[in-house]
């Protein structure tokens, strides 16, 4: 496959067969981020379906440059291999993927955003917005190294959107982030805009909405980088995702967060967009797994996109193996249960093997659950959802209702066991001679917000609620010496490859807050543009001198758990220069404002962004600007600052 003029700046390792993790020349991205794509070159070797692909078998990875000498090395007894070349050189589990990937294809996909009622558990909510007209979205896929180079059409009435690929490490790529006001102006309704960017990283994700409360209305999807796995397997099932779902638009339940009557209370749980509300589903639908072989090895991708639960994913009488934590293989663990946080992703191994804990099911049929973690949830109260959301079947033609029992495993919210977590490739991370960067994450009043008369009370993390202008992103202002506080920046202008620390308290660390409240709520944080090491994490308030900090191999993600009343202390390399939002991933302290932006290297990325690389964000600006200025484009024409009523993420 032969790529553009502009992309002959890629480096080249290892006889050109090697590809450092450099998305392209800075100069050259969006509209210049162009690829030719050969239909020859469909066939050529090596080419084969993606171990783990769709149930189907159709999915195909093709890596046309490496030349039909290499061939793919992935099999049931070794999927650590991926692709092995003509003189023993190798892309696999032990690959520095951070820095070097085999070059694929390709891969184009269009979806369109749209309004439609969405009835997932028996009760439809009118208000609900889809991709392509399915929920979940429809499952993105590629290999590791291909390109992704997916147009987005906005067809809603009232909504601007823009897309996040969540976890996506975005090296050199910002303004394909998808955050509004970030790194974009909203996709204005009848607009498209193109994300394109190599996919260095592999493993599972989702990608939703970035747009204000939109994903938690349906605006979400499963996305895969197919590539080696930590641990073997025979068969692979299509991603699971986890979600709490309610009746209403979430744009009117957050109402409830802002005016003290919140915060608001989720309806129901859904495992791939199927649930029953109470019974109210005619279908007396499960999600279930059919045609399970005892014996076999299963890859599971599970997926948490909800709005504001944890949940504790189990398999009555069954163990997995844990591979990863999000994008970041690990060395395998077993377990019974897996604690899965918002916007987290684990893949793991099912063994199809019932341990007989004298409840053996007659049937062959095991409930699956989707538990909602104590204190890590909010559920109407009295309505709390069956746990029982799926169905795993040995005997494709039962129907029989599962009798098996949950494990007395505890509920507590938390995160995957800290010292369980051990990457496959190594960091090493420089210990800090100096005090971190703290940031309080607490409550506090934000006047004036949207209107004069308003002082509604909102999350923050900085010195301010993060309260962002649609119209005037951050990419567009990198030559700024100063910045509106309610952008909330965090400068790092730090040398190449330095690390930055940051330490994230739930409490009054120093004690310098007077109009900041602190209440005991664990929130999930998830960072853009990195994965991060999880130096430490406590539900102990941070005490500089008993802290146990882990430099040597520490976890590594990109959404970890602040526990309540503790900290959370990360590090992450500034090798990827960009604005680069970290924030609470319960949707309602999202909007409330629990988010900054950590800018790094400032001048590195200002001088990246030329004319030619912003030509599509300054036309989708242009357009957005032209549609919002128009007032019948307003749900309430009369009343421009009721537009917004929340921080924009």
């Amino acid at each position: 496959m032969k790529l553009w003029k502009e992309c002959q700046t890629f480096l080249l390792y290892l006889g050109t067969i090697f590809h450092p993790s450099t998305l392209i020349d800075s100069s050259d991205v969006q509209q210049a981020l162009s690829f030719e794509v050969h239909d020859d070159s469909y066939g050529h070797p090596p080419n084969f379906r993606a171990p783990g692909g769709p149930e189907d078998g159709k999915f195909v990875c093709q890596y046309p440059d490496l030349g039909n000498q290499w061939t793919d090395c992935s099999t049931p007894e070794n999927r650590g291999c991926w692709l092995k070349g003509p003189n023993g050189e190798e892309f696999n589990l032990t690959t520095d993927y951070e820095n070097i990937y085999p070059k694929g294809i390709v891969r184009n996909y269009y979806i369109e955003v749209d309004d439609t009622p969405i009835n997932a558990d028996g009760i439809i909510n009118p208000d609900g917005k889809v991709f392509n007209n399915t929920y979940p979205g429809p499952w993105i896929e590629a290999c590791w190294g291909d390109i992704l180079n997916i147009t987005v059409k906005n067809n809603l009435r009232w909504n601007g959107t823009t897309i996040h690929w969540h976890g996506i490490r975005q090296l050199n790529s910002m303004e394909m982030d998808g955050v509004n006001a970030v790194t974009q102006c909203p996709i204005a309704p009848g607009d498209t805009y193109t994300y394109t960017f190599r996919a260095t990283q592999y493993g599972t994700t989702w990608y939703h909405s970035h747009y204000s409360l939109q994903y938690a209305d349906g605006v979400a999807g499963p996305m895969t980088i197919h590539g080696p796995s930590s641990d073997n397997y025979d068969e692979a099932r299509d991603p699971i995702l986890i979600t709490d779902w309610n009746h209403r638009s979430a744009f009117q339940d957050f109402q409830h967060e802002l005016d003290g009557t919140g915060p608001p209370r989720m309806n129901s749980v859904l495992l791939n967009g199927i649930g029953n509300f109470a019974g109210a589903s005619p279908r007396n639908e499960k999600f279930t797994f059919k045609s399970i072989k005892k014996g076999n090895k299963y890859l599971l991708r599970i997926i948490n996109t909800s709005v504001d639960t944890t949940y504790i994913f189990s398999i009555d009488n069954h163990n997995f193996t844990v591979l990863t934590t999000d994008f970041v293989p690990i060395h395998p663990y077993n377990v019974s249960h897996i604690l899965v946080g918002i916007g987290q992703r684990y893949h793991v191994v099912l063994y199809a093997n019932p341990i007989d804990n004298g409840q053996l099911s007659n049937t062959g049929d095991y409930w699956i659950r989707a538990v909602p973690a104590d204190g890590c949830q909010g559920f109407e109260t009295g309505n709390d959802p069956d746990e029982r959301q799926g169905i795993l079947r040995y005997n494709s033609s039962s129907e029989a209702i599962p009798t098996s029992k949950r494990e007395g495993f505890s509920l507590k919210c938390r995160d995957e066991e800290y010292s369980r977590l051990h990457p496959i490739h190594p960091w090493s991370v420089e210990p800090m001679d100096f005090d971190p960067e703290g940031f309080d994450v607490g409550l506090q009043a934000a006047p004036h917000k949207p209107q004069l008369s308003d002082n509604f009370t909102r999350w923050t993390m900085g010195d301010v609620p993060l309260w962002l202008n649609f119209s005037d992103p951050t990419i567009l202002n990198l030559n700024n010496k100063t910045w509106n506080p309610d952008y909330v920046v965090i400068p790092e202008d730090m040398p190449e490859n330095a690390w930055i620390y940051l330490l994230i308290t739930a409490d009054d660390m120093d004690n310098k807050w007077l109009n900041r409240t602190f209440v005991a709520v664990a929130h999930p944080l998830h960072l853009h543009g990195h994965d991060f090491a999880l130096l430490a994490q406590s539900s102990e308030p941070y005490n500089k001198s008993t802290a146990v900090i882990k430099y040597d191999n520490p976890p590594r993600r990109d959404v970890a758990l602040l526990p309540q009343g503790g900290y959370l202390l990360i590090a992450f390399k500034a090798d990827n220069p960009g604005a680069w939002l970290i924030h609470c991933h319960i949707a309602w302290h999202a909007s409330s404002g629990l988010a900054m932006q950590i800018l790094e290297r400032q001048g590195a990325i200002a001088k990246s962004m030329t004319p030619k690389r912003l030509e599509a964000t300054n036309r989708g600006c242009k357009n957005w600007d032209t549609w919002f200025g128009n007032s019948s484009n307003h749900w309430n024409k009369y009343d421009v600052k009721a537009f917004q009523d929340d921080s924009g993420i």
